[in-house]
């Protein structure tokens, strides 16, 4: 027992610091939320049912260095949300000097099917997850931009500090295999669709493949014939 405490005391320690170095980054980064599986879906907030008829997104600041994401479904019915292990399809977006939204996060999707699932959230129920909040020189406003249903939704802008450079995409981004298959098939305006979670971006995408397959599938009967 001892020695299980002893590890889950690790195991929080290591987290702790991995969240500390991310939100020290000075480069974009992805997505890092997480939905607890302790966490049910399916709570109930201490309120009547909304009469809204939408799904609501907000965010408080949890502590120094997380936020917490919150879904409440303000409508009559049952809502799926989709899951990639345990994780919201979520980015984090700031406003440059310019004033204009900016994606200071990108997404990096699984290409494990079991990575993917779908929970269920009640009317009036309300899941929340945690994700980084950056300290930078650059003081500005925070929102976030969730993926639902091919549909994109936003939180409510918050106070917040990053590094000018987390608005510029990596350069070594495209040594992912998934991210270089990407461009090869659509150049850098499919390629910003996925990275930062554009509605339908992964469906273009997965046309693409397939006409890309067809073809060489076309081609290399041709050469048989």
């Amino acid at each position: 027992m001892q020695r299980q405490k002893r590890l889950y005391c690790i195991i929080l320690l290591c987290s702790s610091f991995t969240v500390g170095l991310y939100a020290q980054s000075s480069v974009m980064q992805p997505n890092t939320n997480k939905i607890e599986r302790n966490t049910a879906v399916t709570t109930q907030l201490n309120t009547t049912a909304s009469t809204t008829n939408n799904i609501q997104l907000k965010v408080v600041r949890a502590n120094d260095s997380l936020y917490a994401i919150r879904i409440v479904n303000s409508t009559a019915s049952p809502i799926p949300i989709s899951l990639q292990d345990w994780h919201l399809f979520l980015i984090q977006e700031a406003k440059n000097k310019q004033g204009e939204w900016k994606p200071i996060e990108y997404w990096e999707y699984s290409t494990c099917g079991n990575s993917y699932l779908t929970e269920t959230l009640k009317p009036n129920g309300f899941l929340e997850t945690r994700s980084i909040a950056y300290s930078g020189n650059y003081e500005t406003e925070i929102r976030f931009k969730w993926l639902h249903n091919h549909q994109v939704y936003y939180t409510n802008p918050i106070k917040g500090a990053v590094h000018t450079s987390q608005f510029l995409i990596p350069e070594d981004l495209l040594n992912q295999r998934l991210f270089a298959r990407v461009y090869r098939l659509g150049g850098t305006e499919l390629l910003n669709k996925v990275l930062f979670l554009e509605p339908d971006g992964m469906k273009e995408f997965e046309t693409k493949q397939k006409a890309f397959v067809a073809n060489i599938a076309e081609r290399n009967q041709q050469k048989k014939e």
